[in-house]
C-alpha cells in the first residue's frame, strides 16, 4: 500500500491509496491466445488428420517460425494439447494454421477430432512456442521424423526450400507400413524445387511392412537405417551436419545417442520432444531462479505457472495443496515460490526451453523451496 497526504496543513490527516492491480496478461505477451474455428479436416492416412484452424479476424497475429508449435484446446477437453505447425508460415493463408494430428488410443483431443464432423467447431489456439527452427549454417541437414513428427520437419524443409538454402538435405521418415505414409507427392515437389546446385533426398523407412509386399524401399527402424547406411558408410559426416528430430521420444533418444556417440556436438542437434500427461511436470528450483520472467512470458495456459505459498505435502513427498498469491501485492519470492501446478501443467515444456538459467526441470525435487527456507 502507498500512503498519500490529503491535507498539506495537517500531516496526520492522510488516506490509503490502493495500488493498481497488476496486468497478468503482460506475463504472456510472447504467446498469443486466439479463438478460431476448424476450417477443414482431411484424412492423410487411416489414423492421421490434417486440420486447418482459421483464427478470428481481430485476433493478434501469431508470428511463428517453421519448427515451432502451438497448443490447441477443443470443446469438452479441459486441457489443451501441443502440436507442431505443419507448414512453413509463408505457405499458409492469412490467419490460418495447419496441423497433423494422429489418433492416439485414449487421447482426448485426437479422439474428439475423429469422433465426428468438426468443421466449424470453435477452438482456442495458443502460440507460438518452442525454439526448434532452421539454423543459419550451410551444413548438410539430416532430418529424422516419425509419426506425426512429420509436421515440424515438413515445415522446416518447406522453409528451407523457399529460402533456396545452399545445403544438402536428407529427410528420413520412419513409419510402420505403406499405409502410414503421407505427403509423398509434397516431398517430390520439394525435391524438384530445391536449390538446383544442391540435393534433397526423402527416405521413408518402414518397420512393420509385410515381407511379401511390393515395398522395395528400406526396412527396419529409421534411426538404425540412418546409422548403418549413411553414417557408418560415410555418406554423411558428423563434421558437416546439423541434425533435426521430431517424433516419438524413444526414436529421438536413440537418434541423439547415435549421433553423440559418433562425435556430433549437442549444439548441432535440434529437437522438440513432446511429452504427455504420463510424463512428469517440470519443477522450478527457486534457488536458481533469477526472476527474469522468461517462463511467465511463454506459458500457454493461465494457471500452469503461478506464484504460491503455504505448501502442504503428502506422504509421497509431493505437493497436495498450496495458496496462490498475487504478484506485486505480496511479500515477494523471498517468502513465496514460483510454482508449476501439476494439475494445470500440459507438459508442453515451454518453460523449460525458455529458462536461461537451468532453473526448471522435471528432474528437480518436487517440494518447492523459498529463499527464506533455505537461508
Amino acid at each position: 500500500m502507498a500512503v498519500a497526504q490529503k491535507n498539506f496543513h495537517d500531516p496526520f490527516d492522510f488516506y490509503i491509496r490502493k495500488l493498481p492491480e497488476p496486468d497478468r496478461d503482460i506475463q504472456t505477451k510472447r504467446v498469443s491466445v486466439n479463438s478460431g474455428v476448424i476450417k477443414s479436416v482431411e484424412n492423410l492416412t487411416y489414423d492421421t488428420y490434417k486440420i486447418v484452424i482459421q483464427c478470428s479476424d481481430d485476433a493478434p497475429q501469431m508470428v511463428a517460425t517453421a519448427g515451432q508449435y502451438a497448443t490447441i484446446k477443443v470443446p469438452g477437453c479441459r486441457k489443451p494439447r501441443s502440436y507442431s505447425f505443419a507448414k512453413a508460415p509463408e505457405n499458409e493463408n492469412p490467419d490460418e494454421h495447419t496441423f497433423f494430428i494422429r489418433l492416439v488410443h485414449g487421447g482426448k483431443l485426437s479422439s474428439w477430432i475423429a469422433g465426428g464432423n468438426r468443421e466449424g467447431e470453435h477452438v482456442v489456439i495458443s502460440g507460438p512456442l518452442g525454439k526448434f527452427a532452421l539454423d543459419d549454417s550451410n551444413k548438410t541437414m539430416v532430418c529424422i521424423a516419425g509419426g506425426s513428427g512429420m509436421s515440424a520437419i515438413n515445415a522446416i524443409v518447406e522453409h528451407a526450400c523457399n529460402k533456396q538454402v545452399e545445403r544438402d538435405c536428407y529427410f528420413f521418415y520412419g513409419a510402420r507400413t505403406q499405409a502410414d505414409l503421407y505427403l509423398q507427392e509434397e516431398m517430390q515437389e520439394i525435391e524438384r524445387n530445391w536449390n538446383k546446385y544442391f540435393s534433397f533426398k526423402y527416405i521413408p523407412v518402414l518397420s512393420e511392412e509385410a515381407e511379401d509386399s511390393d515395398w522395395d524401399g528400406p526396412r527396419g527402424f529409421v534411426t538404425e537405417h540412418f546409422k548403418d547406411e549413411y553414417l557408418s558408410k560415410g555418406v554423411v559426416s558428423v563434421n558437416d551436419i546439423k541434425a533435426y528430430f521430431c517424433g516419438p521420444p524413444p526414436m529421438i533418444d536413440l537418434g541423439v545417442e547415435t549421433l553423440q556417440n559418433a562425435g556430433l556436438d549437442d549444439s548441432d542437434i535440434y529437437f522438440d520432444k513432446f511429452e504427455d500427461i504420463r510424463s512428469p511436470a517440470p519443477v522450478i528450483d527457486n534457488t536458481k531462479c533469477v526472476l527474469c520472467d522468461e517462463c511467465l512470458m511463454v506459458k500457454p495456459v493461465p494457471n500452469c505457472l503461478v506464484e504460491a505459498t503455504n505448501f502442504k505435502t503428502n506422504g509421497g513427498g509431493e505437493v497436495s495443496s498450496f495458496e496462490r498469491v498475487t504478484p506485486a501485492k505480496t511479500s515477494g519470492l523471498y517468502y513465496n515460490s514460483l510454482f508449476i501446478d501439476d494439475n494445470e501443467c500440459i507438459r508442453c515444456y515451454a518453460c523449460v526451453e525458455a529458462c536461461p538459467h537451468d532453473a526448471i526441470s522435471a528432474d528437480y525435487d518436487k517440494i518447492p523451496k523459498t529463499l527464506r527456507r533455505i537461508s
